[in-house]
């Protein structure tokens, strides 16, 4: 039987995880891929209250909590679709196929390896999973005290940057962004303490993201957007503060991939209206604005 269709029950070898000795919280970064959830979670790591799961390569590798619970939820390399997971987003948000559990214990033991579970007071357990966009509302569900941050980027640069990276068509990519959308905008009515950033405020008004990411969990107060972090970016590998990429990614795109994409977006211009983008058009000068103002301008809860 594939993966697909079942999950490996260990409930009762692993039962719930152990009581806390302090006061948590658990903060989830719910952003599609290719999008900025790295950038992300490396500077909200660093600050003092925050656990996040240490990276089996280093501190300047990317780490996803699925990678450590791979026989207990779907997860894409299993599922085949490592950078396109929406095309299986029946099996992402189907719970029967979770070992919640197990998830947690697991979790726990690796936020447990971190030297900050010792010191910090109290702690804001942090995992950040690109296809937790699907899995929000069980998130929600099994962990109490449960905090999200919701991020979109412009959908030309993240359909650029699939492709680039996993040589897929484009027109994939782009409805692999129109799916993560969707799905955001129902996480935004069902998730109970929850904000909306996007990527372009992270570089172009990092104090007011700095400021609502605050905010949402005061124990985060010495957080500094502007610092540098490790990036992989089409400068190859370097350390820099946050930087918008999107206006040197769109214009690696050719008329014939804007007007591929431009038919796909023309479909759902609620989603273009709602997260605040432009249309580029393949007559245009390909210059897209540098943020989406209706993100950033409010919160979902709080």
């Amino acid at each position: 039987m594939s993966f697909a269709n079942t999950v490996k029950d260990d409930s009762g070898k692993h039962g719930e995880p152990p009581a806390s000795d302090r006061v948590e919280k658990f903060l989830f970064i719910i952003c599609m891929n290719n999008s900025g959830s790295t950038l992300l979670e490396r500077v909200l790591s660093r600050c003092r209250n925050a656990v996040g799961l240490p990276a089996p390569g280093g501190p300047d590798q990317q780490v996803n909590g699925q990678r450590f619970v791979k026989d207990y939820m779907p997860s894409p390399g299993r599922l085949k679709c490592r950078r396109i997971w929406s095309e299986q987003a029946a099996i992402l948000q189907d719970e029967s196929r979770y070992q919640w559990s197990v998830i947690k214990r697991i979790w726990r033991e690796h936020w447990t390896r971190n030297p900050k579970f010792q010191t910090a007071t109290p702690r804001v357990l942090l995992e950040k999973s690109p296809p937790n966009i699907f899995r929000a509302s069980m998130l929600q569900k099994h962990f109490e005290d449960s905090f999200f941050i919701l991020m979109q980027r412009n959908p030309y640069a993240v359909a650029e940057g699939i492709r680039r990276r996993a040589k897929l068509s484009i027109e994939r990519c782009i409805q692999h962004w129109i799916r993560c959308a969707q799905q955001q905008m129902r996480n935004e009515k069902t998730l109970r303490h929850a904000i909306t950033l996007n990527y372009e405020d992270l570089s172009e008004r990092p104090e007011a993201c700095c400021q609502r990411i605050i905010n949402l969990v005061p124990e985060l107060d010495d957080l500094d957007i502007r610092q540098n972090v490790a990036v992989h970016s089409l400068d190859g590998r370097v350390r820099q503060p946050i930087v918008n990429y999107n206006q040197k990614q769109i214009e690696r795109l050719s008329k014939e991939d804007l007007a591929e994409i431009n038919r796909h977006l023309d479909q759902v211009p609620d989603l273009m209206a709602h997260f605040g983008y432009e249309y580029v058009r393949p007559d245009s000068n390909r210059r897209a604005p540098l943020s989406a103002p209706k993100p950033s301008e409010g919160s979902v809860a709080s």
